[in-house]
């Protein structure tokens, strides 16, 4: 699959941030990965697919679950970084709109925070659809609309008082796309799914004293 513009940038990106995305935001992203499993109804036996793995977190927990899990990302650091936290894990570097797997090959497909990070992420669920067996499930979390996401207003505010966003970066999907209800469904709809929905799920994102909020 011919990369593009925005998914070389992110491909880039995620090469170098490893290590720091581990050091900095697993406590936050983590939060979401048990309300994001029950919902696949992940358990015993269930072959299960982690999409934009990064470190393994969500393959790992599906793991605990007595799941046969998998993670595929597109930047090899990540997948390194993941196979070193789960070393009895499977991961493959791959693309979640060209996905690396033939088709029928898992029960349940999870995203986490991963869809504004793709070029077309309307393509991550159809190619789940394809990778999924006949009655198998999709989930995928997003962030909150800003003016719910109280964190990432912070540091977008602090960003538009302090810095700039005109630099020149290749354009990709609106971050906020899927914090529409109706767009998250819209979007699983035409992929194949039926009867989408969508849950609400409260996270609090604990920053130590003298630790850095922002780092580059």
């Amino acid at each position: 699959m011919e990369e593009d513009a925005f998914t070389a940038f992110e491909r880039r990106g995620w090469e170098q941030l490893a290590q720091p995305y581990h050091s900095y935001y697993a406590d936050l992203t983590t939060q979401s990965n048990d309300a994001l499993l029950d919902i696949l109804e992940v358990g015993p036996d269930t072959r299960f697919l982690d999409i934009a793995t990064g470190p393994g977190y969500v393959a790992a927990a599906a793991f605990a679950r007595g799941a046969d899990a998998v993670g595929v990302d597109i930047a090899a650091a990540m997948v390194e970084q993941a196979s070193r936290l789960n070393p009895w894990l499977t991961f493959k570097v791959g693309n979640a709109e060209d996905l690396p797997f033939p088709g029928a090959s898992f029960d349940a497909v999870g995203i986490n925070f991963g869809m504004f990070h793709f070029s077309h992420p309307e393509k991550a669920p159809l190619e789940a659809y394809r990778v999924l067996r006949s009655g198998g499930r999709i989930g995928f979390t997003v962030w909150a609309s800003r003016d719910k996401a109280v964190a990432l207003d912070m540091v977008l505010r602090a960003i538009e008082t302090h810095g700039k966003t005109d630099i020149g970066l290749p354009e990709g999907t609106p971050f906020f796309r899927f914090s529409d209800e109706q767009e998250c469904m819209r979007v699983l709809r035409e992929a194949g799914f039926t009867e989408p929905k969508v849950q609400t799920v409260n996270q609090t994102w604990a920053i130590p004293h003298r630790k850095p909020l922002f780092m580059h």
